[in-house]
């Protein structure tokens, strides 16, 4: 179904309009950003199930809307146990929704700066993995320009 309530045909303009808190239970806000929060969310029909739902404000979205759909298409397109993996994609009028793989643990900086220093060997195996996904996103023909 598309996404921004893209016309499906001449006649006809709808939004996939699903009520995310339906499936999800929202709890605590994880993060925010200038247009979107990031919230932790229970899933109802099996609880105990934890996921980050990035909830994005619309009016931020006003002329950004085709990056968006790239950056789902891009997410679902993507299975990689070093890679946050896009779960669901719910919308409303005011909001979309992308519901995420929870990863916890927080930033890869902040854990650097923490740790202060690494062996070769804790060095190494962080950079196999971050150089793995990496790989496995070019090989699909993506570049990510965020890694964290």
């Amino acid at each position: 179904m598309p996404l921004f309530g893209k016309k499906n045909s001449d006649n006809d303009k709808k939004l996939k309009e699903t009520d995310i808190r339906r499936k999800y239970e929202f709890k605590d806000t994880l993060g925010t950003g200038a247009f979107s929060e990031v919230v932790l969310a229970e899933n109802k029909s099996e609880r105990g199930k934890y996921n980050a739902v990035k909830c994005i404000n619309r009016r931020g979205l006003r002329g950004k809307e085709e990056a968006l759909e790239n950056e789902i298409s891009v997410l679902r397109r993507l299975n990689h146990p070093n890679i946050v993996r896009l779960v669901d994609v719910f919308e409303d009028k005011t909001h979309v929704y992308l519901v995420m793989e929870l990863v916890t643990g927080g930033e890869l900086f902040d854990r650097i700066v923490e740790k202060g220093s690494y062996t070769e060997k804790d060095a190494s195996l962080l950079i196999r993995q971050v150089l793995e996904a990496v790989d496995y996103m070019h090989d699909r023909g993506v570049v990510h320009r965020d890694l964290k």
